[in-house]
């Protein structure tokens, strides 16, 4: 067992650093709980958020070298998240519906599964979300590339045992405290004058890309691991007309690494290799919502433009995608049980504030 032992210094600094971020952090909580202040910011803090939002966002694949492309769909017009919020905490999941899915389309494309969940943490200043999202099953959009004579009516080359499991995070800091990011994002707050705000943002994702169907003579099985760190400015503004409508647009530029390890599996052998490539990002969105007292409803368009060249290669890697999100949601008095545990939550921090202190 290795033992870490610090000295005075250490443990000073130490101590020093928690002071710092609980202070933050605690500042946070605070000026979040007090209404009529921020001036441009109203509360909700006795009110349950509920909200339903349809978009379009599923993830595609895509690997262009010029001579072979390759891109990926699944077989998802888009999925549903259900989310609910409590002033600076949020919590929701997402699947994909299949209502209307008729079994010639899945003939046509195959069968896609689509699940995960979110979690996020907005303060005043300091944000902070994680998601999980997992899909399996997709299907090759250009198959006729790949297949002389082929019709859109025939069925696409299909891919039903490759999975892709998505792990995500987003660390931000909101410079306007007269900006809320929660009126946007999880709508338990309300805009109610134009403001805007220059938010920095750390992007981490790790994913995993695996092709699990069998193995068989002369064929060959891809499974990728990849960490994506980027980071960069961004710059987002609400204009509010009478309180509760508004417009609403965002865009981030954003560079950092991308991370691939990449497994080739045959019968015969497996094998390994390691990338580090350098990605740049594009992510930008304009919007329209009526947010009142207790109902509220959005729609807005986000595009993101994700690119990196595959280390000594000219193979480009992209994940680009345009997609519509519309939600509707509606805040009802909070159950007394979830007041009592953010209390509990507000005054732990609070005591490990005093504690780092001494």
């Amino acid at each position: 067992m290795t033992v870490l032992r610090l000295n005075k210094k250490s443990t000073y600094a130490l101590k020093l650093l928690f002071v710092v971020a609980a202070s933050y952090l605690w500042g946070d909580i605070k000026a979040q709980s007090k209404n009529g202040s921020p001036s441009k910011i109203e509360h909700a803090d006795s009110l349950l958020t509920i909200k339903l939002t349809q978009n379009s966002d599923v993830e595609r694949l895509a690997v262009v070298d010029g001579t072979n492309n390759i891109r990926l769909a699944p077989n998802a017009a888009g999925n549903n998240r259900l989310s609910f919020s409590y002033r600076y905490i949020s919590f929701g999941v997402n699947v994909a519906p299949h209502l209307f899915t008729s079994e010639s389309n899945v003939a046509t494309m195959g069968k896609t599964s689509i699940r995960g969940f979110a979690a996020g943490f907005n303060f005043r200043h300091w944000q902070q979300s994680f998601s999980y999202n997992r899909t399996k099953g997709y299907y090759l959009e250009n198959t006729a590339d790949y297949r002389a004579n082929w019709t859109p009516d025939q069925a696409y080359i299909q891919f039903p045992d490759l999975v892709l499991k998505q792990y995500q995070g987003t660390t931000a800091y909101n410079f306007n405290p007269e900006f809320s990011v929660n009126a946007l994002v999880t709508n338990a707050e309300r805009q109610i004058k134009s403001a805007g705000s220059f938010i920095p943002v750390f992007n981490y994702c790790y994913y995993i890309s695996d092709d699990r169907s069998p193995l068989t003579a002369g064929s060959g099985k891809q499974k990728s691991k990849n960490l994506e760190l980027l980071t960069g400015p961004a710059y987002y503004y609400t204009f509010v007309y009478r309180k509760s409508f508004y417009a609403s647009a965002g865009l981030s530029l954003q560079a950092g690494l991308a991370h691939a390890r990449i497994e080739t599996r045959t019968i015969d052998q497996t094998i390994k290799a390691y990338q580090n490539n350098l990605a740049f990002r594009l992510d930008g969105s304009i919007g329209l919502g009526y947010n009142g007292k207790r109902f509220f409803s959005s729609i807005y368009i986000r595009t993101i433009e994700t690119a990196f060249r595959q280390q000594r290669s000219t193979v480009i890697t992209e994940d680009n995608r345009t997609t519509g999100h519309i939600s509707i949601g509606y805040r009802l008095n909070a159950p007394v049980f979830i007041k009592k545990a953010v209390r509990r939550m507000d005054q732990n921090l609070s005591q490990l504030k005093n504690k780092v202190k001494k």
